[in-house]
């Protein structure tokens, strides 16, 4: 297998769009990362030579048909069609391939090119500048002798200087690579992109786990400079659904998907009060997700990419050299009402020892503990109720409204749960378990990260007035005191929500479980190599 390849079709295009599935599934024989795609169609069967295409419907529709097909056939490349070349101006343009990622492997549709290029002819060496890693094999793909087939009529398309579009553009699937590529199609100077930011995110499924803003502004630079280098490219984070849509009057055309159409609309109602011209359009439509189960889209999106990364890694696990290999300890946090007890109960039937630290909590307030009388000491009798024991609702109003107070609580109580957490680790250990589940809210904030070597979230966000019996005011002084579901995520290893059934949630945990049994038997068979 290679890593990055380049894929030439030059047969014309009735026979290229027929060809499509086949020369997909033959790419990805061969090629396990990136494949480029250069489209120059009717070409010489005799010789090749990279010359400017006009914007058409039928380069447009077999540009849409590989990378919709390429979500089902090969989703495991990144697949990138090459635009660079394609204009309806009389220009001259720097015509030479020349790769971010230089190419291992040439795939032409053509045998007497492909000998050409197998000789190493002058024209391919030079049309490759620094797009080739070293010496590239050349493979011929199968593909029918060309016949008779129609054009289809009334085929140019109008292209414009200046393009606009918008979305999330979170993990680039095949939806988004149409939306830019048609932005650059249509693009004869300048295409604008805006990102969503993270305010604008809010409600989007799994919020916390989008990409920050920067990444995905970098990955959409990235693609647009690969696949279209001569334009200009502007990359920007928007915190609304206009952007420079509303202050840009060059602007000419804006591309949306059948979901943004009517935003579409509403940025040129705004345009027209401002004075500035009315934008064309093009809808994109959505991409069909044939991978789909029950409980995602119907529709390659993002949101259903994000919920295939619920039980898998998606941090690096760092080694603990501070704690024993064995038993392995999983933390598993999140927020409060976020499902972990319900995980824990879960994992536990699947073999696991739980440690719950609000027990340990509970545990460290009781009276005659060393906690006990330092909490009465600090913080006065009035938060011993007539049974003698520490009213830990009266303690919590007083800590929750004043910062300082709080962070003394918390370094009186936080080191001895964590004293008691080791010491149930530890007679987990004593009685066979292999795995433990360290159950805590306050896992990160409190360091009992320390005690474990994977960390674990819950992300779901439920309603702690009505679990806690709390008013508003109260549930918002709480949710501000621990760390946000973002900053959780960042450091965590493994992410898991229990917003949706319950049947869901159980394959989300069974998932966890079985990739967490797969790494600690590489984990162990590693040990016993030394």
């Amino acid at each position: 297998m290679y890593k990055t390849g380049l894929l030439i079709l030059t047969r014309p295009f009735p026979v290229l769009k027929s060809a499509v599935q086949s020369v997909l599934e033959e790419a990805a024989t061969v090629v396990s990362n990136t494949l480029y795609v250069h489209i120059q169609p009717s070409s010489s069967s005799q010789s090749f030579k990279i010359q400017n295409v006009p914007c058409s419907k039928d380069f447009r529709f077999l540009m849409t048909q590989l990378y919709s097909s390429s979500a089902s056939l090969c989703s495991n490349l990144d697949v990138r069609i090459i635009l660079n070349h394609v204009t309806n101006l009389q220009v001259e343009r720097n015509l030479k391939f020349d790769f971010k990622r230089p190419c291992d492997i040439v795939l032409i549709d053509n045998q007497f090119i492909a000998n050409a290029f197998q000789n190493k002819s002058e024209s391919f060496a030079s049309l490759m500048k620094d797009g080739l890693k070293g010496p590239a094999e050349i493979h011929t793909l199968s593909i029918p002798a060309d016949r008779q087939t129609s054009m289809i009529e009334d085929d140019k398309v109008e292209s414009f200087d200046n393009i606009v579009l918008g979305g999330t553009f979170d993990r680039l699937h095949a939806g988004h690579k149409i939306m830019l590529s048609e932005g650059c199609f249509l693009a004869e100077r300048q295409i604008t992109v805006g990102v969503t930011d993270e305010n604008m995110n809010q409600k989007k499924t799994l919020c916390e786990l989008i990409t920050p803003t920067e990444k995905r502004i970098e990955g959409v630079v990235d693609f647009l400079q690969d696949i279209k280098p001569c334009i200009e490219h502007k990359v920007v984070a928007i915190n609304d659904m206009f952007g420079p849509t509303i202050s840009d009057p060059d602007l000419q055309f804006i591309v949306v998907s059948e979901e943004t159409k009517r935003g579409g609309e509403i940025v040129n109602e705004e345009r027209q009060k401002k004075g500035f011209s009315v934008l064309k359009q093009h809808v994109i439509e959505l991409v069909v997700d044939s991978c789909h189960n029950q409980y995602e889209e119907e529709k390659i999106s993002s949101s259903s990419s994000r919920k295939r990364l619920l039980g898998t890694v998606i941090n690096p696990i760092k080694p603990n050299k501070n704690i024993p290999g064995s038993p392995y300890v999983i933390g598993l946090t999140g927020g409060i009402a976020s499902g972990k007890s319900a995980l824990c109960g879960r994992l536990e039937k699947l073999g696991a020892g739980i440690v719950d630290c609000d027990k340990l909590g509970h545990e460290v307030y009781l009276k005659g503990t060393p906690c006990y009388n330092t909490l009465v000491e600090q913080f006065g009798d009035e938060i011993v109720g007539k049974n003698g024991e520490i009213q830990r609702r009266v303690l919590g109003s007083i800590v929750f409204s004043n910062p300082e107070k709080l962070q003394l609580l918390n370094r009186i109580v936080w080191p001895e749960i964590g004293k008691l957490a080791e010491d149930k680790i530890k007679k987990h250990a004593e009685n066979g378990k292999d795995i433990v589940v360290l159950e805590a809210a306050l896992l990160l904030d409190a360091g009992w990260n320390n005690l474990v070597h994977e960390i674990w979230t819950s992300v779901a966000v439920k309603r702690m007035m009505d679990r806690n019996n709390m008013t508003e005011e109260e549930a918002n002084k709480r949710l501000k005191s621990q760390l946000s579901n973002k900053e959780r995520v960042r450091s965590s290893n493994v992410v898991l929500c229990t917003l949706w059934e319950y049947e869901y949630t159980q394959t989300q945990v069974e998932k966890a479980w079985s990739l967490l049994q797969k790494r600690l038997l590489e984990r162990n068979s590693e040990h016993s190599k030394y």
